[in-house]
């Protein structure tokens, strides 16, 4: 199960290069799936993942601090190369925008994606219902970025080949941080709970500058407001289903 979270997480990338290639809407939805992984990664964090953490750390709490620190900053130490997507004062020329998301940037995305595969792996081995719910949610933050690239290397009039074979990597780079937790299969409490708090500062860093900043620029607010407020909804019914 936790395997299969990560390569769903991972599809998502493809919805993006769908839509990129034949969506006709493709603003609204971006808008929509972010607003909706917003509210999604925040109940998530504090009804599910959180109290999973503190539980495993027992008395030794402070490490998830520290963890969470951690997280925060190796996260912006990657994000300094990942593209900034839709962040309308970041793209000021079409070369510049062409630049951005070049091979460095595609790169740094596959990093990115192989630490929230160890992530979601995780949280699946934890708790598969938190984990799933999980993969969606980033999968939501990945369509926009599925978007971009392949709107980008068609723009730049990329061979059909270069543009699958890039989309393909980033579907699967999410499933490769899954393998090589595999390979450690037996992990103590300790080393589980502390990789876990490192997703926490990832997550905390996604909703603070990423998703908060594409929510607080968008144009239209109406997308956005829905996409929170289904977020909400299946949370609760998550939630409240799964007691």
């Amino acid at each position: 199960m936790a395997l299969i979270a990560t390569l769903i997480a991972g599809m998502f990338f493809l919805v993006g290069a769908v839509l990129a290639i034949f969506g006709k809407n493709k603003k609204w939805l971006t808008e929509f799936s972010i607003g909706m992984a917003f509210s999604v990664i925040v109940l998530l964090l504090t009804f599910d993942i959180v109290p999973e953490v503190t539980e495993l750390y027992g008395d030794s709490k402070i490490f998830m601090y520290i963890f969470i620190v951690i997280g925060i900053v190796t996260l912006k130490l990657i994000d300094l190369l990942v593209p900034h997507h839709d962040h309308e004062s970041e793209i000021k020329t079409h070369e510049r925008h062409l630049k951005h998301i070049g091979i460095i940037s595609s790169l740094a995305l596959i990093v990115h994606n192989i630490i929230e595969g160890i992530g979601i792996y995780n949280i699946t081995l934890l708790d598969s219902k938190a984990g799933l719910l999980m993969a969606i949610a980033v999968g939501l933050h990945n369509v926009p970025f599925g978007i971009e690239i392949t709107a980008t290397l068609n723009e730049t009039k990329k061979g059909k080949i270069n543009t699958i074979v890039n989309v393909l990597l980033l579907t699967f780079s999410t499933v490769v941080g899954a393998l090589l937790m595999m390979i450690f299969k037996s992990i103590s409490d300790f080393v589980l709970a502390s990789l876990m708090s490192l997703t926490i500062g990832m997550i905390i860093y996604l909703i603070l500058f990423e998703l908060l900043v594409e929510i607080g620029s968008s144009k239209s607010r109406k997308s956005s407001t829905l996409g929170i407020v289904l977020g909400i909804i299946l949370m609760v019914l998550v939630l409240v289903i799964g007691g």
